[in-house]
């Protein structure tokens, strides 16, 4: 008879335990849709875009300096003096490494600041999803892609709330 109390009131607990679990509502948000609408994404683009064709153009204008040199060592090359042409090609030489240095340089801070500011813009997307769920009164948030079947979208909501900060 103990058991058999002992066995009623675990099933009372395990079942209980099933039926809350039942109860949970949950929420789902695409974060690529909401990253790609928020407005700060598109000013981020936008400045980041700006920034690459500045430094571009700096890179750009080494590089031409580079081919002008090489252009006017070839056509002096045969009236040079052996030292003469050690230094141009020293030139060129040093030039085309500082050229080389600088656009990895650019690069390197490009994929820098490009990290930076996109998790800051997905720790915002992610606080007001959260935000969001929890004014609507989700017990659970997913990202979309992180949830095979059901949940209820709340992306619309979240891209109204995240521009209108």
């Amino acid at each position: 008879m103990k058991k058999l109390m002992l066995l009623a009131v675990t099933l009372v607990f395990v079942l209980s335990g099933y039926i809350k679990a039942e109860e949970k509502k949950i929420a789902v948000f695409d974060m690529k849709k909401v990253f790609d609408e928020y407005e700060k994404t598109k000013q981020f683009t936008k400045d980041l875009e700006e920034w690459g064709n500045t430094r571009k153009a700096e890179v750009e204008k080494k590089k031409k300096e580079i081919e002008d040199l090489m252009k006017a060592f070839y056509a002096q090359s045969g009236l040079l003096s052996d030292e003469a042409k050690k230094a141009k090609q020293k030139d060129i030489e040093d030039k085309t490494q500082d050229y080389q240095k600088k656009s990895q340089e650019i690069i390197q801070e490009f994929s820098k600041q490009e990290k930076l500011k996109t998790d800051a813009l997905v720790v915002d997307i992610s606080v007001a999803a959260e935000a969001v769920a929890k004014e609507l009164k989700y017990d659970l948030l997913f990202d979309k892609k992180a949830l095979v079947y059901g949940g209820d979208d709340i992306t619309d909501k979240v891209i109204k709330r995240i521009n209108k900060k």
